[in-house]
């Protein structure tokens, strides 16, 4: 046996116990989490229905805490699942990697969520919404004027318009009819795919009135939070620190680390997006619909609180 054979050898028995070890480690963690996912059921049924003390309490908080280690672990087991769908895209969008690995993060953690032991293997599992939430994301960077059907069809229309042209020489005219046909959609999702309309930029100007003319950009009112709304959603968040237990994790740990609720100095939307391994845009939504969530306490908080005034008063 040649040099050249026993190292192609050593690198398929290599390749081969690695995969052993990835769907061994795989099966063991999702075993585990299905075990504290019964127990942590068990423990909120005991507190529902009234026996809550400080020793059921610390044995739910140790048990979600097992279950997020547990799924932290398995993410990082399976992150391999997610660059390599990516790769597929990264080289005509190579500056929005991180965003699509973002995008595939959820889909992991949705199947991840989804996925039972006893099924198919997890790397089949994980693809299809790994797929869906990339593709969703490479459609919002790429063609943002698409709806979602028209660019899951996207693919089979260009095909069908090859097809097309082939036949009918590469200057024919399309037939949008012809290419609806082959492609087995209707012609009007041919015409919004091959016909996209036109996104105009927020640099045009809104009119045609020489030097009047204003950039809509001009026009648009200004989202981000004034100085004074910054302070009172600070005070309001630090008032219902209590609450916070309220939201998932993720959510939990952006608003402590956005707003410094846990005493440590507040960070910007890149570092805690580092420490999570997404982008700093992820890091701006998870907090938007974490603050949406606490609205509702926030409201309740001051009603309570003019309650209780408005009783004082009287």
């Amino acid at each position: 046996m040649t040099g050249e054979t026993m190292e192609t050898v050593q690198q398929a028995v290599g390749d081969r116990t690695a995969a052993v070890n990835y769907h061994t480690c795989n099966r063991e963690l999702f075993t585990l989490r299905k075990e504290l996912l019964e127990q942590l059921g068990a423990l909120r049924a005991m507190v529902n229905d009234g026996e809550s003390d400080a020793r059921l309490e610390l044995a739910l908080r140790r048990a979600e805490s097992e279950l997020e280690d547990v799924t932290r672990r398995i993410m990082d087991l399976n992150l391999g699942l997610v660059r390599k769908y990516v790769a597929l895209f990264a080289s005509r969008s190579n500056e929005h990697v991180e965003d699509l690995e973002s995008a595939g993060k959820i889909g992991l953690l949705r199947a991840i969520c989804s996925y039972d032991p006893d099924r198919a293997p997890f790397s089949r599992w994980a693809f299809k919404p790994i797929q869906r939430e990339v593709l969703r994301a490479v459609r919002d960077i790429d063609h943002p004027n698409l709806n979602p059907g028209d660019f899951e069809k996207r693919p089979a229309i260009l095909a069908a318009k090859q097809a097309y042209l082939e036949v009918a020489g590469p200057d024919a005219p399309v037939n949008y009819a012809d290419v609806a046909r082959r492609a087995g959609v209707s012609e009007a999702q041919v015409r919004r795919v091959l016909l996209p309309p036109r996104l105009e930029t927020l640099h045009t100007p809104a009119s045609d009135q020489g030097e009047d003319e204003v950039a809509w950009e001009e026009r648009l009112v200004d989202p981000s939070p004034s100085t004074e709304d910054t302070v009172l959603r600070r005070f309001n968040l630090r008032g219902i620190g209590r609450d916070l237990p309220k939201l998932e994790s993720r959510e939990r740990f952006v608003l402590a680390r956005r707003f410094g609720l846990d005493g440590e100095p507040e960070e910007s939307l890149r570092a805690i997006g580092e420490r999570l391994g997404l982008s700093g845009e992820r890091v701006r939504q998870i907090e938007r619909k974490a603050l949406a969530k606490l609205a509702e306490t926030i409201a309740g908080t001051s009603s309570d609180a003019s309650g209780r005034l408005a009783g004082r008063a009287g």
